[in-house]
């Protein structure tokens, strides 16, 4: 079993215990402090209380930009979410979800997945969708916006943004796992961006923007 390395930052007491009961998941460190984050080995981080702090996940992102950031918050509202995946957070778990929808998502997210609440997927959409210009903004005109892609790239972009896990793609795409990571870091690299969370802030980016130019 892989063992998951847990940094909690802003975290409530009681946290860490509950969350060291489960076998795979080893708790590194608790801090209110996002100076001791800089230098800490971790392969994922959890904020738990507070309002969300855009200012660490700045600082963090560009120290450790692979590390997967979970916020686990009592704040639901929309903007805190679109602030959130606007700095690379790779799950968003709101508290009402209790501590097993925190440990799936803090699973999935060390996994290279990310985890948001299901709303915002249909709030997402249904600003793509929002006519523009009297013209209906899918999520194919989005990803025409963002620039020349190959019929491949394409269909790998529209399931990236359906959260599709990369073993899925392969599945449905008939390609190896190689292949489809060699695809996504060539989407990467073209789009500037590092991951998924990135990706689908730049589609909402191009759809809050009036899609225009």
């Amino acid at each position: 079993m892989k063992s998951i390395k847990l940094v909690i930052y802003g975290g409530q007491g009681g946290i860490e215990g509950i969350i060291e009961q489960e076998g795979d998941i080893k708790v590194m460190g608790m801090t209110g402090n996002e100076m001791d984050l800089l230098d800490s080995d971790h392969t994922s981080v959890i904020r738990s209380s507070g309002k969300y702090g855009q200012e660490v996940m700045q600082i963090l992102k560009e120290k450790h930009p692979s590390t997967p950031f979970v916020i686990f918050t009592a704040y639901s509202e929309n903007h805190y979410l679109i602030e959130a995946i606007g700095h690379g957070a790779a799950g968003y778990v709101l508290q009402d979800g209790g501590m097993k929808q925190l440990m799936s998502a803090i699973r999935q997210c060390a996994n290279g997945q990310i985890v948001y609440p299901a709303s915002f997927k249909s709030i997402l959409m249904k600003k793509l969708e929002r006519d523009v210009e009297r013209s209906p903004v899918t999520l194919e005109k989005a990803i025409e916006k963002l620039g020349a892609f190959s019929k491949r790239e394409h269909e790998l972009l529209i399931l990236l943004t359906q959260s599709e896990t990369n073993k899925q793609i392969s599945k449905k795409l008939f390609l190896s796992i190689g292949t489809v990571k060699n695809h996504i870091s060539r989407i990467y690299r073209k789009l500037n961006v590092n991951n998924r969370p990135e990706l689908m802030a730049l589609l909402y980016g191009f759809q809050n923007s009036g899609m225009k130019g």
